[in-house]
């Protein structure tokens, strides 16, 4: 079987199982979630060194660990890449960081490879996203900051998001090589006014006017920069939510003035107060922000509410073992 059709046979695979879900295209896969309900076993283990996963069949049980020493979005990655050795009938494997990262030339690496990537980050999502961020999805002109943001919507990593942009055809080899020069480090601290996360693998997100009413999916460490337009002149004043303290923090409160990413205003071109957010806690949030006149507890401005869901992480506070669902419904079995 030549390499186009063991690719087709991955997409296809992919397409199955994300049919399965339910998800609208440009969702997050909860690609852990999926593993479970496979009855596959899922563990985080400290001591992989180089690494990255490995997928187990013996009989009818399989299980698939992780490197819990590895970014998150790299640990999604390589857990679709366990799946899809899982999905297409693969033998046991163990794959190593350049398996990963890299297009291996080994057939069934390959195939596991693009199930991740088709499953992770298919052309549906990928337009949604394009779509989503003002783009043309066929011919779109992307920044750094575009591809970091989808990379960061769709939960993998910049590097994984410039390859399948190039691999769909979305972007020339040109420009992949361009962006794949920039590191996300850098992007994190653009979009944080020169500071860096709390968390070096955290994701940052900027959200202004324009997002107002969407949800965001976050996962613990990850952080949302909210850019407010403010006139000073005008006499409107922000307020913030009065329980941000509960699930998130307030990591940073700064102006900046004339902010070209800003996406909406109050009235014209604005400065921005940039309210930085750290999620803190897994639950639903509903973080309401509105401008108002001090002293003046009637007469509001523009709103911007964000619905807010904060992911608890897949495994214990140890940061190693089997996930945490699983943990807990083999204490229920030896309980019953």
């Amino acid at each position: 079987m030549n390499r186009r059709s063991l690719a087709r046979e991955a997409v296809l695979a992919a397409e199955h199982v994300l049919a399965e879900t339910g998800l609208s295209p440009g969702d997050p896969v909860p690609i852990f979630d999926l593993i479970e309900d496979r009855g596959i076993w899922l563990s985080f283990e400290a001591g992989l060194d180089r690494l990255l996963g490995t997928y187990l069949r013996i009989g009818d049980t399989a299980g698939i660990a992780l490197n819990a020493a590895r970014p998150l979005a790299l640990q999604r990655f390589t857990a679709a890449h366990e799946l899809g050795h899982h999905e297409l009938g693969h033998e046991s494997h163990l794959d190593l960081e350049a398996t990963i990262t890299d297009r291996s030339q080994d057939p069934k690496e390959f195939q596991a490879q693009t199930f991740a990537a088709s499953l992770l980050m298919s052309e549906l999502s990928v337009e949604a996203q394009l779509e989503h961020w003002g783009h043309d999805p066929d011919h779109p002109d992307l920044s750094a900051t575009d591809v970091y943001s989808i990379s960061a919507e769709l939960g993998v990593s910049y590097q994984a998001t410039v390859t399948q942009l190039r691999v769909l055809g979305k972007i020339p080899v040109v420009s992949a090589q361009e962006l794949w020069k920039v590191h996300p480090r850098q992007i994190k601290q653009m979009l944080l006014g020169g500071r860096r996360p709390d968390q070096q693998w955290a994701s940052v997100r900027r959200l202004t006017l324009a997002d107002h009413q969407r949800a965001v999916e976050l996962n613990v460490a990850d952080e949302i920069d909210i850019a407010l337009p403010e006139m000073p002149e005008s006499g409107y004043e922000w307020v913030l939510p009065s329980d941000i303290g509960d699930r998130f923090a307030l990591v940073n409160d700064r102006h900046q003035p004339s902010d070209a990413d800003l996406r909406g205003t109050l009235f014209g071109a604005a400065d921005a107060r940039h309210v930085t957010l750290k999620a803190c806690k897994p639950g639903r949030t509903r973080l309401e922000f509105f401008s108002r006149r001090p002293g003046d507890e009637c007469e509001a401005g523009a709103p911007l509410t964000i619905h807010a869901v904060t992911r608890p992480l897949p495994v214990s506070e140890l940061g190693q073992g089997i996930s945490t669902n699983q943990h807990d419904q083999l204490l229920a079995r030896a309980s019953a």
